[in-house]
């Protein structure tokens, strides 16, 4: 197993976690120096706040707590692809690597389609490049979703 789907399957316990939880099914977590050193779950229930995705959770924290230098070596694994709202905040907190589990693709056909667009699409034209790894063990992140939305709802 590589390195990447280790960690992928680590976003996926997060993201059972924000189930567990009480929120929607989504986790993330940053990888800098050979260790997870932050982790965020989705708390959009439990916050009431429709902002409170397992990514942007995740940019707040960074932010806050790492340098530019940190945040720009760092990796951001994430259990589905970032939304358009997430792949800003990810742009603008300097992070310029990002591995996902899930496509936005794939949660769309479970979910229904929301605002789908690609984060590499999304970064295409951004003056700094950011690095878009995946899908990977998609199958595994489609099943949350799939044991997810059908009871839930979008």
């Amino acid at each position: 197993m590589t390195k990447d789907e280790e960690l992928i399957l680590e976003t996926y316990k997060i993201a059972r976690s924000a189930v567990a939880n009480g929120n929607h099914p989504f986790g993330a977590l940053i990888w800098l120096n050979g260790e997870v050193i932050l982790t965020a779950e989705n708390t959009v229930s439990t916050d009431s706040d429709c902002t409170c995705h397992a990514e942007l959770n995740l940019v707040r924290k960074a932010y806050k707590e790492l340098d530019q230098d940190k945040c720009s070596s760092s990796t951001l694994y994430t259990s589905t692809e970032p939304c358009a709202m997430c792949a800003g905040a990810i742009y603008w907190c300097g992070i310029r690597k990002v591995v996902y589990g899930c496509s936005a693709t794939e949660l769309g056909k479970v979910a229904g389609k929301t605002l789908e667009i690609s984060s590499k699409d999304i970064y295409a034209d951004a003056q700094e490049e950011v690095e878009v790894v995946g899908p990977i063990l998609e199958e595994q992140g489609v099943k949350i979703h799939q044991d997810f939305w059908p009871q839930h709802g979008t």
